[in-house]
């Protein structure tokens, strides 16, 4: 049987937490763009499937907001939802698909389910701060996403009514 070397174990503590905070630090390289706007951050990131996820996001006083639009030619339109996270609290709501929010009705959806996590007004209010130029710029890219989602999608069904065929 081995002896126990604790310095050795330690060692190699050390080199796999080392190794694990240099992958974790890593960028996601399925992201297109990204964009920090008034305390949001506003990202685009190309799913494996070849559609994309808009995302908003933003944490504070303690809870992680996010806002995100998911296209894929076999969705048929958005997939849409705001996540409010708290330590003991997690509540969210998905949007219709069809549905493009004002900025008004987005901030109305996260102050309901933060309100439903018992965060206080003024701490809703603090958390929401800047949430209408962030959601500007979401709601931009979700638009050019929709609108290459639906290009390539007609560019599939054309290619599937010209009658070309994949030949050996």
């Amino acid at each position: 049987m081995r002896a126990f070397r604790p310095f050795a174990a330690a060692g190699a503590l050390l080199l796999t937490l080392a190794g694990g905070a240099i992958l974790a630090a890593q960028p996601d390289s399925r992201l297109t763009r990204q964009r920090e706007v008034s305390g949001w951050l506003v990202e685009e990131v190309a799913e494996s499937d070849g559609g994309s996820m808009v995302r908003m996001s933003r944490t504070a006083g303690g809870a992680r907001l996010q806002f995100s639009a998911v296209f894929w030619r076999g969705n048929h339109g958005r997939i849409q939802a705001v996540l409010v996270e708290r330590s003991d609290c997690t509540n969210g709501e998905e949007i219709g698909r069809h549905v493009v929010l004002e900025a008004p009705a987005l901030r109305a959806l996260f102050a309901a389910a933060l309100e439903d996590c018992a965060v206080s007004p003024r701490r809703i209010e603090a958390a929401l701060a800047g949430i209408e130029p962030a959601y500007a710029l979401a709601a931009a890219w979700a638009d050019e996403a929709a609108a290459a989602t639906a290009a390539e999608a007609q560019a599939i069904a054309d290619y599937g009514n010209s009658g070309d065929t994949i030949s050996d």
